[in-house]
């Protein structure tokens, strides 16, 4: 495995969640190199991230000699 931040090795952990008040374990994984540590709560969370910050659709406009893009806003693509 490899880590997406920094290009790292892996390597699979499991740490107390010290915050319930139980004795609980959860496994994730630690970049040996940055420290990065990801469990599954981060990789989902960051999926969502990346899902609501999808782009728009564009179209090309051509007049003449130029091209432009036509951004819409969310509010135009979904209406659209």
């Amino acid at each position: 495995m490899v880590c997406q931040r920094c290009r790292g090795l892996l390597v699979r952990e499991t740490f107390d969640d010290l915050g319930l008040g139980t004795e609980a374990l959860h496994t994730a994984t630690r970049c040996l190199n940055c420290g990065c540590i990801e469990d599954a709560v981060i990789r989902t969370n960051r999926s969502r991230r990346l899902e609501s910050r999808r782009a728009a659709s564009r179209g090309r406009v051509r007049q003449g000699d130029s091209t432009y893009v036509k951004i819409l806003s969310q509010a135009h693509a979904s209406a659209g």
